[in-house]
């Protein structure tokens, strides 16, 4: 029964700054009319909806003719007796802390700081009660035995959550390489034993799918708290100041011109 869980719990989880201008409010028609709001589209579903299913048919269905094989070639081929390599534990909050950070360095965002912010905790708050709930309930024991903790795997969804974050905000520019790391993390939580295939699989498509339900979620909730819409930390310049000469035609003169668009 135990293993029928997560299936359980995924129907349910898919069923459900220059003179201060930086900081100037646009009012909510200006911001819908101008602003990419994100918005539910099926096809958004298709690449962690494919990794959470595959992850739950192999933990439920697959385990000794899957798990326990890709398990035993990671420990036996690769790994080959060598010590554990612990990088993974550092290197898995390289993503998140980039989706924070890149628009505040000059990187082109799609939102401003203040809506990263919330989008990124609304999706990891989902993330960390759906990973959380099912570490408690589901008994997987981990390939090294530690414990009963084992799907899905905690680091793989949380660098997974970042890296989709990234991609999202930034492109593919910056997404490929917070994607390079997010793999890395599932790869090395195998060749650690502290994880078998369907825990790293599921886990990354729970990152995934989170990381749009935090988008989904976003302007429903600055709505529903009133939150308005802040221009400061999206890697765009707040003012805008272009040079505008021109001649009077009655004089004759030169008349620069300052243009300054806020």
């Amino acid at each position: 029964m135990k293993r029928l869980l997560p299936i359980l719990l995924i129907l349910c989880l898919l069923g459900a700054p220059a003179a201060r201008a930086q900081y100037a409010v646009r009012d909510t028609a200006a911001m819908r009319a101008g602003a990419r709001i994100p918005a539910f589209r099926a096809t958004q579903l298709i690449a962690p909806g494919a990794l959470i299913l595959s992850g739950v048919g192999i933990h439920c269905f697959g385990h000794d003719a899957i798990d326990v094989p890709v398990n035993r070639w990671f420990q036996d081929q690769w790994r080959a007796g060598g010590p554990e390599l612990s990088f993974d534990n550092y290197i898995q909050y390289v993503p998140i802390v980039s989706y924070v950070g890149l628009g505040l360095l000059g990187a082109k965002a799609e939102h401003a700081f203040t809506d990263r912010m919330i989008q990124g905790l609304l999706g990891c708050a989902m993330l960390g009660v759906v990973s959380w709930g099912c570490k408690e309930i589901i008994d997987s024991p981990r390939p090294n035995g530690v414990d009963n903790r084992s799907f899905p795997s905690g680091h793989t969804d949380w660098v997974f959550i970042g890296a989709e974050l990234v991609r999202m905000e930034y492109g593919w520019g910056w997404g490929a390489g917070a994607y390079a790391i997010a793999t890395t993390v599932a790869i090395m939580r195998n060749y650690n034993n502290w994880h078998w295939l369907s825990d790293v699989l599921f886990g990354a498509g729970l990152g995934i799918l989170t990381a749009h339900i935090g988008g989904w979620l976003l302007e429903p909730f600055k709505d529903w708290l009133h939150i308005p819409t802040y221009t400061w930390g999206s890697g765009r310049p707040a003012v805008q100041a272009s040079f505008a000469p021109r001649i009077d035609p009655l004089s004759g003169a030169f008349c620069p011109g300052l243009a300054l668009n806020f």
